[in-house]
């Protein structure tokens, strides 16, 4: 008798199939939503460290300019009186070609005037080791306030300027060119050089020699004054012109001020000295469909700027005065300035918002969870150790 055996070809019901779909989605939904939170926590990570990698390379350079604030001369801690024709009133911040790059402090195509040295009476301009520029910047995008404007003044310590024996062409007095002498080898022990160097550099060395918009300090038994390089420096001995309509209005022969007044002076010194300018500038969004990128910019002498740190959207800062006995005179944004408080008073700088956003916003990058910028505001203060200090040693 033969037995037949059956096979059932039964796949699975309807009902299954639901079930293992429903689990398979929930699985596969999970997993997606897993992978989604973990790349908007990369991301933000991400925008999170490179915000402060550019707040840190912000800081670190500016820090140390003011922290340098009036090193050199003790005349750059007390103030120096610029030229006082008021036609062309000598100007910081600015740049020649300023104008087509758009990126002037204060009005387009103009930097900003030299302080005067009171606010009441004729206004002579002057040069103080800091220089508060309160409401004086752009106002940044998204920001319904203008952001400040910060310039320090020290004297550059690597180019040993002060080591060659400067002569001013024959009376009548005239400032070009200024004649710059080596010193003999080896040098005397008042030439004081940089660190691995036995010889001062060349005045036309193409690494840390003077170039046009460059500012010298000259003082001798005359006074002191500062005068703007206009073009190359001529070799051996090394000639310096310093003529008028320079682009900071520094040269004004012939006027209060101005290095045409000290030329017959004895025992002339030289000595280059920076003026160093941050300020906010926009960088255009080369689409034309964005407010653009808040750059923060530095300016030294009358050579183009730099960016120092890109997605700046905010520089504030107040600035702490004393008289000299130590009694606090004002802590304000403008040190006082408005009331008669003079700049040569600031012992501390206060950095009230120092803010840096993240480069692109979470809309733009179609992350709902991270929607709008990112961003790190910074408060501190830095001490100009050489303006806190002069006083108490008598200088």
């Amino acid at each position: 008798m033969r037995r037949s055996f059956t096979t059932s070809i039964r796949g699975f019901t309807l009902m299954e199939l639901m079930v293992s779909l429903v689990l398979g989605v929930m699985v596969v939904g999970a997993a997606v939503q897993l992978f989604s939170q973990g790349v908007d926590a990369t991301w933000v990570v991400s925008q999170r460290a490179e915000m402060q990698q550019d707040l840190r390379a912000a800081t670190d350079l500016m820090f140390k300019d003011i922290s340098l604030a009036g090193s050199g001369p003790p005349a750059l801690a007390q103030g120096i009186e610029l030229p006082t024709a008021t036609a062309n009133r000598p100007l910081y911040g600015y740049a020649p070609s300023c104008t087509l790059l758009n990126n002037c402090v204060g009005v387009a195509g103009a930097g900003l005037p030299y302080p005067c040295s009171s606010n009441v009476g004729a206004c002579i301009p002057t040069l103080y080791g800091i220089i508060p520029g309160y409401r004086m910047g752009i106002t940044p995008p998204g920001s319904a306030t203008k952001s400040d404007v910060i310039t320090v003044v020290y004297e550059d310590t690597v180019l040993a300027l002060n080591c060659y024996t400067v002569a001013f062409p024959p009376p009548p007095p005239t400032v070009n060119p200024v004649t710059f002498t080596a010193p003999p080898v080896p040098p005397p022990a008042t030439c004081i050089l940089p660190p691995g160097l036995v010889f001062p550099q060349a005045v036309d060395d193409p690494v840390v020699g003077l170039k046009p918009g460059d500012l010298v300090l000259f003082s001798n038994s005359a006074g002191q004054a500062l005068a703007e390089v206009t073009a190359a420096v001529g070799g051996g001995p090394y000639t310096v012109t310093f003529i008028n309509g320079d682009p900071l209005w520094i040269n004004q022969s012939g006027a209060a001020g101005d290095l045409s007044g000290i030329t017959v002076g004895a025992g002339t010194v030289a000595n280059r000295v920076y003026v160093i300018t941050y300020y906010l500038w926009v960088l255009p969004d080369p689409a034309g469909v964005g407010a653009g990128v808040p750059v923060l910019m530095r300016q030294v002498n009358g050579q183009m700027p730099v960016p120092v740190a890109e997605n700046v959207a905010n520089l504030q800062f107040t600035y702490d005065t004393y008289d000299t006995l130590g009694n606090l005179l004002n802590a304000a944004g403008d040190a006082g300035y408005s009331t008669g408080t003079s700049f040569n008073l600031i012992r501390k700088v206060n950095v009230a918002h120092l803010t840096i956003r993240s480069q692109l916003a979470g809309s733009r990058s179609q992350l709902a969870s991270t929607r709008g910028y990112q961003s790190f505001d910074l408060q501190t203060s830095i001490s100009a150790r050489n303006l806190s200090y002069q006083n108490r040693y008598g200088q």
